[in-house]
């Protein structure tokens, strides 16, 4: 679970280990959360991606109809 390497992270920091310390592959899930915990940080969200079927509803409602424009 990311919530534990997130911890990892944090107790890494706290014993005083490196940040370059990361056990997790580079460009993986688990590495940037463990550099969330160390950091304090979160995830920026631009960085997220919205999932296609989100997007591709944006330009319409629920029942499939597309939404009028306003001139």
């Amino acid at each position: 679970m990311l919530m534990d390497v997130i911890k990892q992270g944090a107790r890494a920091r706290a014993l005083g280990r490196p940040r370059d310390a990361c056990p997790h592959p580079a460009d993986s899930r688990e590495r940037r959360a463990w550099y969330e915990g160390y950091d304090g940080s979160t995830w920026d969200f631009a960085e997220r991606v919205p999932h296609p079927a989100v997007t591709a509803r944006s330009t319409a409602t629920r029942n499939g109809a597309v939404e009028p424009t306003l001139v």
